[in-house]
């Protein structure tokens, strides 16, 4: 699903399935060096794997942090891709709780509506400053959930985080809307799910350094789901 949405938007795909750590990391250094970051305009990277707090599994049962993934490609690290949007979107468990419904009561009146210190270190011109930007420019980060709490899968339509994030990309991206305001959307379906005896419920969390507003260009052709 996602390599046929991520097509349709324009994007180059590489599928890796079942990889160690090692062989991931092996690859992070491959895509880091990679020539081809001079021509293209955005960097996204989905992992779909298990998890603890701020860590992915490899097939080997080792852990990697999952910052240490993206700082391959901060701007000091991989200077083809400076000033360009990092996209990461993980589909992992990130611990062992699992989130309980809360429910709300509901408005009278309606009843269906539920609802470190900057610190000066000598000065700089403004005409450095605005030519330099910070090495953590420019990414983003979509967890399937909230640290400390699992995540959920269909067993045969896949997981909920997945799904929604392929499915609002499909509606949204026609309409304009923003990667920001997707995500706003990705989180609103996910959270409305629950298990069949509706006593789990998940919450994904985008986190951001973007400095502009991410639209992707609209596709010319109409998406053709996958078979």
């Amino acid at each position: 699903e996602l390599k046929c949405v991520f097509t349709w938007l324009g994007f180059k795909v590489e599928k890796y399935d079942d990889k160690t750590s090692i062989e991931i990391e092996t690859l992070l250094q491959d895509w880091q060096s990679s020539e081809n970051w001079k021509d293209s305009d955005c960097l996204v990277c989905c992992i779909l794997s298990h998890g603890e707090s701020g860590k992915i599994y490899g097939t080997d049962a080792c852990l990697i942090p999952i910052r240490t993934i993206m700082s391959y490609f901060t701007a000091d690290r991989c200077p083809l891709l400076a000033r360009k949007p990092k996209l990461f979107f993980i589909q992992a468990c990130q611990g062992e709780k699992t989130q309980q419904p809360v429910y709300l009561q509901t408005d009278s009146n309606n009843a269906d509506s539920l609802e470190l210190d900057a610190q000066s270190s000598g000065f700089v011109s403004f005409q450095q400053l605005s030519s330099s930007i910070p090495a953590e420019a420019d990414f983003l980060l979509g967890m399937a959930t909230v640290d400390g709490y699992l995540s959920f899968r269909h067993v045969h339509q896949g997981t909920w985080y997945i799904q929604a994030l392929c499915s609002k990309l499909r509606l949204l991206v026609p309409r304009g809307e923003d990667i920001l305001s997707i995500l706003t959307e990705v989180n609103e379906e996910v959270s409305k799910r629950a298990d069949t005896q509706g006593q789990r419920k998940q919450m994904p969390q985008p986190a951001y350094t973007l400095r502009k507003k991410l639209i992707f260009p609209v596709p010319r052709d109409p998406f053709v789901p996958s078979e």
